[in-house]
């Protein structure tokens, strides 16, 4: 997959911007402050409606401006497409090739994204919100169709909830049977992922690591115990409805689901965010997008685009060294930010196409 023109309007500190990408690396530069982020938060919000910062759309729109517009060209290896968001603070409109995108997976199937930053850093040591933000994030990078699921589950939730905290019991059962069939398919899909990525995850943990030390992904369902089939998840999170139904209606407040499961990281065998050094728990962070790379390129038979933010800050020479490689092995795009261009040590051989940022701007 690659990009290759990026068009935008009144976005963040960027009043306007045309830019023609390279096939490989592509290197924002400059002072901290400046603007280097926006740019790739851009590529993100192209491909995914999302901040990788959990900012709003409103905080996105230029100062001073009623709207921000964002174009793109983007092939897939097959077919070039034209991308196009316009939105304001609280609305948007999406358009494929020229034409109105009537649903969101019509839109966003057609530009994979994965993106490394500092706040994904955090996210291991986080709260399990943070985790599950992730997790539902690359998820969806894969497979558009999980949005829909995943705002069907939080619709109904917030019904559940509004139900309880009304006192309103008699319209539980109803919702309580839509609550069990989405959040039976949202944590089936979760747990599928989690299975799939593990393996990947563990081999590239060894090699980032150099080390045999044994690092494990596991999926955590809060009314599960261990993996199960979705017969199961339906059995259960229904006898676990029951059991919580005196602590709802004491809290007014759905106590069980897949709002609640949180993404388990293990270093042999023992939860890494007590027992593994900042170090070690940036490995995971690398060894875990270099697996979403490699699952994205196993079921879609196309590599994503790659964005790094700040990577020469959060990373040391030999863990730079590792991915740089990996990068290098495979065909596939890149965008870096970076205050230096000296500290990301990419061969001569290697096509780089440099931006300069300085206050929103552009030289090239």
């Amino acid at each position: 997959m690659q990009l290759n023109h990026l068009s935008i309007r009144n976005y963040r500190n960027i009043e306007r911007a045309d830019i023609e990408f390279g096939s490989r690396f592509n290197l924002f530069y400059g002072a901290n402050g400046h603007g280097k982020t926006n740019f790739l938060e851009a590529i993100f919000y192209l491909g995914t409606l999302k901040s990788f910062r959990h900012a709003r759309q409103s905080e996105m729109v230029r100062w001073g401006q009623n709207a921000s517009v964002l174009n793109c060209t983007v092939d897939d290896g097959q077919v070039s497409h034209g991308l196009a968001v316009s939105f304001e603070s609280h609305s948007k409109h999406l358009t494929v090739d020229g034409k109105s995108a009537a649903r969101l997976v019509d839109y966003c199937s057609h530009l994979s994204v994965v993106a490394f930053s500092p706040e994904e850093m955090i996210m291991v040591g986080g709260s399990p919100e943070q985790r599950r933000r992730y997790l539902d994030r690359a998820i969806f990078s894969g497979n558009a169709g999980y949005l829909k699921l995943y705002h069907d589950y939080f619709r109904v939730l917030k019904q559940r909830n509004q139900l309880l905290r009304n006192r309103s019991y008699h319209a539980m059962d109803a919702w309580n049977e839509q609550f069990v069939e989405k959040a039976t398919r949202l944590i089936t899909i979760r747990q599928r992922y989690i299975a799939a990525l593990a393996d990947l995850f563990a081999g590239f943990y060894g090699i980032i690591s150099g080390s045999d030390e044994k690092g494990c992904l596991c999926y955590h369902a809060h009314a599960l115990d261990g993996r199960r089939e979705e017969a199961e998840i339906r059995e259960k999170l229904c006898r676990a409805l029951a059991e919580s139904s005196r602590t709802e209606r004491e809290r007014c407040i759905t106590m069980v689901g897949p709002h609640r499961d949180d993404l388990g990281f293990l270093l042999n065998g023992r939860p890494i965010q007590q027992h593994g050094s900042q170090g070690q728990q940036k490995s995971f962070v690398l060894a875990l997008k270099m697996a979403e790379i490699e699952y994205l390129n196993t079921t879609n038979g196309t590599l994503p685009i790659l964005l790094l933010d700040d990577m020469t800050a959060e990373l040391d020479n030999s863990r730079i060294s590792h991915l740089l490689d990996y990068l290098m092995q495979r065909q596939m795009q890149v965008f870096i930010t970076t205050t230096d261009p000296a500290t990301v040590p990419l061969p001569e051989t290697i096509a780089c196409s440099a931006f300069h940022v300085c206050g929103g701007h552009l030289q090239q």
